[in-house]
């Protein structure tokens, strides 16, 4: 079967669009010939029987999230349309609007922009931590700003690429794999530790940190990169304003016991929040 050739998927869906491609998956806006609807589609490369094994155990805790700040998976399946090359894929919903990465590429975020962001994703990591899930990629390319265009909205930041989450109670992979983003991994991605929750706050922190910076904490080559935090903290420029520094120091702290609780980023963004707005309005 040709890489992007992918058949008619449940008997429902009909990938027509290659949107991305990345090194274990690629994505394709697909249509839901059903419902007549646009959805994406996230089809992983091929595996063993074991693979698809964990792959159906673990979405079935990822299809349950039910979240405004979370990109709903609506479906699933195995395409075996070639017995011997057995590819998952995710249904996914299909959100239009900009990446933060295509954001921060065009665009200096206000520091009110930037805390309600922060605020937003750390509220539905506090939701998916609380069910034992792990996003383990939290970057500025799996964070969608969506504006709804209505009269009393606003962008809205929503969680997505649920592909690398996994479950707390299954165990990780035996080879101890790194899988993420590696600008953004936390320490103990790096060496291959066991996650908790606590590694989602540091990636968050890493992009919190680039949204007041304009620039990656750990650049270089992906090994550079990811090493880098091994040595050092990430370093908090001048643009950083004072009253997030001590919240940025937090959730990148090297120690994952020393970083705040999901729940814990929410409540200190809301009040720097707060106290932004009461010190404009003096």
């Amino acid at each position: 079967m040709p890489e992007t050739s992918v058949p008619l998927l449940l008997g429902r869906y009909r990938p027509h669009q290659l949107l991305a491609r990345g090194g274990s998956s690629m994505v394709f806006r697909a249509v839901d010939e059903n419902l007549g609807r646009d959805v994406a589609i996230k089809l992983f490369s091929s595996g063993t029987q074991d693979d698809v094994v964990r792959f159906r155990t673990e979405v079935g805790v990822l299809a349950g999230l039910r979240h405004h700040g979370v990109v709903s998976i609506l479906d699933a399946g195995v395409d075996d349309s070639s017995p011997e090359d057995p590819r998952p894929f995710l249904v996914i919903e299909l959100v239009e609007g900009d990446t933060l990465r295509a954001a921060l590429g065009t665009r200096a975020l206000t520091t009110r922009q930037i805390g309600e962001l922060v605020f937003e994703v750390a509220e539905t990591l506090e939701y998916i931590h609380a069910r034992g899930v792990i996003h383990r990629d939290v970057t500025p390319s799996n964070i969608m700003i969506v504006d709804y265009r209505t009269r009393f909205s606003r962008p809205r930041a929503r969680l997505t690429d649920f592909g690398l989450a996994i479950h707390g109670s299954i165990p990780r992979d035996p080879e101890g794999t790194t899988n993420g983003t590696a600008a953004y991994l936390s320490p103990e991605q790096v060496r291959n530790e066991p996650l908790t929750p606590a590694s989602d706050i540091y990636s968050l922190g890493l992009v919190l940190l680039e949204c007041f910076s304009g620039t990656i904490a750990f650049p270089g080559t992906p090994v550079e990169s990811a090493l880098g935090r091994l040595d050092r903290d990430p370093e908090l420029t001048d643009e950083v304003p004072e009253r997030w520094r001590p919240l940025i120091r937090q959730m990148t702290a090297a120690s994952a016991a020393d970083r705040p609780s999901a729940a814990e980023v929410t409540i200190a963004a809301r009040g720097a929040l707060r106290a932004d707005r009461e010190e404009d309005a003096e």
